[in-house]
This record gives structure tokens, C-alpha cells and sequence, in this order.
């Protein structure tokens, strides 16, 4: 379990994912001119609060992977990219998450690709919030930044005008709704 933010008072429990409303998507800088997006959905996601504190644990499945240009997908789930046919899925576990709820810092491991790396992730937590006939809804929306190749994650191309391809920093972006069980 990981260390409990300071500012935070949510009812204890498990807070499920609503995969209605999340998704996990990433952005990487193109040519040197442009940004390529892409995302995962469904996600699946959970934040347990208890004594101990908050743990956050969230799962995507490659295979999921949504781009602009269908061409380019292939390529992606390539063994150059994330090699979907050894590591079908993509997790995040926290080890640590403190801060209010307007500033959080999430601190935890990221497995992709066939790597598990630490990766801190900055955000906020808004809610709870009742709904009718739901019950209560929280968000918690993260960002981070990791470098693709730490993930063996290396494909390039040169430019025929000078530069590469594709960056190496990659921006991940987490937006989770979650119900209270």
C-alpha cells in the first residue's frame, strides 16, 4: 500500500473504474513539427483507500491501441514498439501518492514492452461527488513523461532534410472516473 496524501478524505474502499468515462491516450513529438496521439481503451483501474493510505493500479490492452492512421498501427504493435505478441498488456502500480487533492504527485512502476520502470505522474483528484442513481464518482487525472527508449521502445528515421522521426519523450495522459463500491 502506498503512503496517503495529506489532504485527501475519501470513503474507504475500492473505487472502481467507470471505463466509460477514462482512457489512457500519449502524445510524442513528430518530424519535429507535429505531435502523433494515440490511446488504450478500455482501461482498467482501481484506487483503494484505506488506513495504509491510497494504492492506484490501472491496465490497458495493446491490442487496444488507437491512431489517426490505422497504416501505422501495425507498426506499433511491432516487436520495434510495444511487441503486443510478448507483452499484450501494459500495467501501473503505485508505490507512493502524496500531495492535496489539487496537486498530487503519483509515484509507481510501469510495465510495458517487456520493461518495468519507476514513473512519478503529476495530477489532480476532483470529487467525491454524489450522483443519482450512481452513487459517489471521483476523477483523477495524471500526467507523465518517460523516455520511449528506456522501453527498448528504439525505431528511428532520419530526415532526408536533417532530424529524426520521432522524439524520445513520450507524454502520457490518465483520465479516470471511478465509482465508490
Amino acid at each position: 500500500m502506498s503512503a496517503t496524501a495529506t489532504k485527501i478524505d475519501l470513503q474507504e474502499g475500492t473505487w472502481a473504474v467507470d471505463a466509460t468515462h477514462s482512457n489512457a491516450n500519449f502524445e510524442v513529438e513528430h518530424a519535429g513539427v507535429s505531435v502523433f496521439r494515440g490511446g488504450f481503451k478500455p482501461v482498467d483501474a482501481k484506487l483503494t483507500v484505506s488506513d495504509a493510505g491510497l494504492a492506484l493500479e490501472g491496465a490497458v490492452d495493446v491490442q487496444s491501441i488507437s491512431v489517426d492512421d490505422e497504416n501505422i498501427r501495425p507498426h506499433l504493435l511491432s516487436p520495434e514498439f510495444f511487441d503486443v505478441e510478448r507483452n499484450p498488456g501494459i500495467t501501473y502500480r503505485s508505490t507512493e501518492i502524496v500531495g492535496d487533492a489539487g496537486d498530487l504527485t503519483v509515484t509507481g512502476e510501469l510495465s510495458m514492452a517487456g520493461f518495468t520502470l519507476p514513473v512519478a505522474a503529476k495530477g489532480r483528484l476532483r470529487g467525491p461527488v454524489e450522483v443519482p442513481g450512481v452513487g459517489e464518482k471521483i476523477s483523477l487525472g495524471l500526467e507523465a513523461t518517460i523516455d520511449r527508449t528506456d522501453y527498448g521502445m528504439n525505431w528511428q528515421m532520419e530526415l532526408p532534410a536533417g532530424g529524426q522521426a520521432l522524439a524520445n519523450d513520450v507524454k502520457l495522459i490518465v483520465e479516470l472516473e471511478l465509482n465508490h463500491d
